[in-house]
Parts: C-alpha cells; structure tokens; sequence
C-alpha cells in the first residue's frame, strides 16, 4: 500500500503530461507496455515520439526513487505502476 501511495504521488505530478498523453493514446500514437513505460508506435508523428520519451525519462527517474526506497528493481515498480493503471481504466 505504501508503495502504492508513492507510486500514485509521483505520477500525479505529471497532470500536463497526463492530458497530452491521453490525446496521444486516443490518437494511437503512443501505448503503455507492461514494463511501465510507453512506446510511441510506428509512424507516430515526431510530437509523439518526444513525449514518450519525455515521459520514459520522469518515469524511470520516478520508478528508481521508489525502487531504491523500498529495495527492489525498477522492473518491479514499473510492472505495479503498469498495474494499477489499468486498474483504474
């Protein structure tokens, strides 16, 4: 639960972000994987292809925090970020 509770904060950080990503997910251009990142799919404009790895960056920055705090790997907290966002869809 704690790690839930950080997890949900540092994403919550990001609400620009977020709402560009959704227009970018509703458009096809970008989709989460499993890992907890995205993925800007083939042919995806250039917008796309930078916010996906802008948003790789900060997730990755995020997911190493938590893993560090909490003693497990990056994989872990990006699979349960993966997780609990698709729960909440």
């Amino acid at each position: 639960m704690k790690l839930f509770i950080i997890l949900l904060a540092g994403l919550l950080s990001m609400p620009v972000l977020g709402s560009e990503l959704d227009d970018a997910r509703r458009a096809g251009h970008i989709v989460e994987l499993a890992s907890g990142f995205v993925e800007a799919k083939a042919g995806a404009p250039a917008k796309a292809r930078s916010l996906a790895a802008d948003i790789n960056r900060k997730r990755r920055e995020a997911y190493t925090r938590i893993a560090k705090k909490h003693g497990i790997s990056v994989e872990q907290v990006g699979a349960e970020s993966y997780t609990r966002r698709m729960k909440g869809n």
